[in-house]
């Protein structure tokens, strides 16, 4: 920092920039108390070049007015006094610091830059509440001064460190000028700013505009915002003022500084485009050179972005404790924007997919199936709204987490958006860390929905274990584990049914009991391996020889139950003695080459109105069976 000592010895010296002749008068007049501003005009109006300069910057500043200014008094009054000090200030240093001093020091191009950087700051602060456009526009055009003073005051030494900037590209100015001066340029603009009575919010942005990223204000406060606007300002007329070739590789830069500061592409193309052209009409009237520069349209979209493009350290600030890595979907029409917020989240290890209209974001949910969107309020063919109200009526999208970027954070147009779906706002330009702590907020709820629909599918999993578990368990209490048959539980239960069909139809119904004989005899002698082998084989072919719609089942022991609906007494008879035969005509192997041919014996009951019920049907039908074996076995009784 320059000290206050090391200032007035500069001063003393005559060595700095300072008004001249009218304009000195003009300076020193407005500082006098009490002074009229018909006594400011009277002074201005002697320098005829110095007047048709204030009244141009009259209309130019103070944009708001409804009708022209076209005389002094009325450019002193609309301006102030304050303002017009400053203004012819700047005027008085432009036209007395054209002479060729420090031979490096190019001050056409020093004024060009400087005025340029004046227009483009005032056009940024028209645009939101920064501050006064007319006081903007002094503090651009006097921004870089503290340059055209050590040039001034050490021509041969500035001139060896500019030519060293030529020739090192690594070299940074104002080290150089700290090792030579003890203090830099930026240094030296803040404390001619403070001499001449600018006020002290100026003061402190011109020492950082060039390296922002070094200066301590807190992020979206007003210091931080008219530094970051000077700092645009400067650069567009570093770009407008390069070479085609270094121009193009500016560019980028440009694009993504404007883009911090919440100006998107085509609000910068009208920025530049509108101060390039007024800048030409104070060129002319300054006498100070200006070049041509194409569309500020064709200049952004000429060129790519590319992640190196980011300065280092502009990232999301880490949260170990916190991260969960994401799916995000980014939706937004102004390519820088989606560019800085894509290379922002896919460096903090987000998976990204972005999309410029809400339309095209339907269109890529189903593929890619966020679970965070990000998404611009203003858009061409779908606007945010629009998207978030489309989203919210899916099912499958409900649950999806939702930002929606607005430049206005006004409470209707919040309370819009939270209706329309979404779960929460971010307000450009975007703050990374802001983004970060919101982020990370969205990403505890994005978890918590993974862990609950985790749980939900778990239960739904255990749900269905558990009912096919417990239809296992009914099959396995339905169900003879032995011949793999319907038990006699089951077979109660069928027989149940059946018989409510058959008297609600009036429809013919029979039941067969079907015994092995002599199965104790085959356990005895063969062992019960062969016995259960002679049980499976008899289970067999019944279940072979059985119709669709008959129940086969093992009623206990050797005895099996056969439910046929839908049969007569005569075909029932029929269908049994086809069953006994088909049994007799198999054998069972008893090991050791031996074979065991068996026989079974039926009793067939059908339904009639003397038989009341289920159990007077079984046993009708047991009693025949009895018969059958009674009478000599290996036969059907069914009278």
């Amino acid at each position: 920092m320059i000290s206050p000592s090391k200032f007035e010895e500069l001063k003393a010296s005559g060595h700095l920039p300072s008004p001249q002749g009218i304009a000195l008068q003009v300076v020193q007049l407005t500082y006098k108390d009490g002074v009229m501003n018909q006594e400011v005009a009277h002074a201005i109006k002697s320098d005829p070049a110095l007047s048709s300069r204030v009244i141009k910057a009259a209309n130019a500043l103070v944009a708001y007015q409804s009708r022209p200014v076209v005389s002094i008094r009325d450019a002193v009054t609309v301006l102030g006094l304050n303002t017009v000090r400053q203004l012819v200030l700047g005027l008085s240093l432009m036209d007395g610091s054209r002479k060729v001093v420090c031979q490096k020091f190019d001050y056409q191009d020093f004024w060009a830059h400087s005025l340029l950087a004046a227009i483009a700051a005032q056009n940024m602060a028209l645009q939101s509440d920064v501050g006064s456009p007319e006081e903007i526009f002094i503090v651009g055009l006097l921004g870089q001064v503290g340059s055209l003073a050590l040039a001034t005051a050490y021509p041969q030494e500035y001139a060896r460190i500019l030519g060293e900037i030529a020739t090192n590209v690594a070299a940074k100015l104002t080290d150089l000028e700290c090792a030579a001066f003890g203090f830099d340029h930026n240094q030296l603009t803040q404390a001619m700013l403070a001499d001449w009575g600018l006020p002290q919010v100026f003061q402190k942005v011109v020492l950082h505009h060039e390296y922002p990223e070094q200066s301590s204000f807190a992020v979206g406060g007003r210091d931080w915002y008219l530094m970051n606007v000077l700092h645009i300002a400067d650069y567009l007329a570093k770009v407008c003022l390069a070479q085609e070739q270094r121009r193009r590789k500016m560019v980028p830069k440009l694009i993504l500084v404007a883009t911090r500061l919440g100006v998107e592409s085509d609000m910068l193309a009208k920025l530049g485009d509108k101060s390039v052209h007024e800048w030409g009409e104070w060129s002319t009237i300054c006498g100070i050179r200006s070049v041509a520069v194409p569309p500020f349209a064709n200049l952004l979209e000429a060129v790519p972005l590319t992640p190196d493009m980011l300065e280092i350290g502009e990232e999301l600030p880490e949260d170990p404790g916190t991260f969960y890595k994401l799916r995000i979907l980014l939706v937004d029409d102004d390519r820088a924007i989606l560019f800085l917020l894509k290379t922002l989240l896919e460096n903090a290890g987000h998976t990204v997919v972005t999309a410029s209209n809400g339309a095209d974001a339907l269109s890529l949910l189903e593929k890619s199936m966020p679970q965070l969107i990000i998404t611009d309020w203003v858009m061409p063919r779908m606007d945010g709204i629009e998207f978030c109200k489309a989203l919210r009526q899916n099912p499958l999208w409900r649950s999806i987490y939702v930002f929606i970027m607005t430049a206005q954070e006004s409470t209707d147009r919040l309370v819009e958006a939270f209706e329309a779906g979404a779960n929460d706002y971010m307000t450009k330009p975007i703050n990374p860390k802001v983004l970060g702590a919101r982020l990370r907020a969205g990403q505890r709820v994005v978890h918590l929905q993974e862990e609950l629909e985790f749980d939900r599918q778990q239960l739904h999993k255990f749900a269905d274990e558990l009912a096919a578990s417990n239809q296992r368990l009914q099959q396995l209490a339905l169900t003879d584990v032995l011949t793999g048959l319907p038990n006699r539980r089951f077979a109660n239960e069928q027989l149940e049914r059946q018989w409510a069909l058959a008297e609600r139809g009036n429809r013919p119904f029979s039941c067969m009991m079907v015994d092995v004989d002599y199965f104790k005899k085959i356990n005895d002698t063969y062992g019960h391996k062969v016995g259960d082998d002679a049980l499976k084989q008899v289970a067999h072919i019944l279940r072979g020889s059985s119709r669709v719609e008959d129940v086969v089942c093992r009623f206990g022991g050797e005895e099996f139950l056969l439910i046929c609906p839908d049969i007569s007494a005569p075909q029932a008879y029929v269908y049994a003695e086809r069953m006994r035969q088909n049994i007799a005509e198999k054998h069972v192997d008893c090991g050791d080459g031996k074979t065991l041919s068996l026989t079974v014996s039926i009793g067939v009951a059908n339904k009639k109105p003397t038989l009341l019920n289920t159990e007077m049907l079984l046993q009708l039908a047991d009693k025949r069976l009895y018969a059958a074996k009674n009478g000599g076995r290996n036969r059907t009784v069914a009278e």
